[in-house]
């Protein structure tokens, strides 16, 4: 007879003893439970500030361009002729079909998980 794992812990869970709650247990959750009388209540509106995950990511947009001009500056002469390179064989005939093929798909793709990602912002929240 072959049981499965799933068995074993669903048979442990239920025949387990379960500890006795401590005495007074719940008084002390209760006391922070605050009583709302049966009113509907008003909305407050979330006050805006900013934390540092914010600033974060703004510092670092905003570095991006200033590192990427300067890196370029810096680059020796053989990497700039080797890039040269690359843009020239991206702007062969034969590989404009391959090229533009993938941009188009990654395009579509971007416009797809930005489309999830605003489903998934503007989804009403259950509480």
């Amino acid at each position: 007879m072959n049981i499965h794992p799933d068995e074993l812990i669903e048979d442990a869970l239920h025949t387990y003893p379960l500890a006795p709650v401590p005495a007074r247990f719940s008084d002390g959750i209760m006391k922070r439970v605050r009583v709302l009388p049966n009113r509907p209540q008003m909305q407050v509106p979330v006050p805006f500030r900013l934390t540092w995950m914010d600033y974060a990511l703004a510092f670092f947009v905003a570095l991006l361009p200033p590192v990427g001009f300067g890196l370029w500056s810096i680059l020796p002469y053989q990497a700039v002729l080797r890039l040269q390179i690359q843009w020239q064989l991206l702007q062969w005939s034969s590989l404009q079909p391959v090229v533009g093929g993938s941009l188009a798909a990654a395009g579509v793709l971007l416009c797809l998980a930005m489309l999830f990602s605003l489903n998934l912002v503007l989804r009403p929240r259950l509480s």
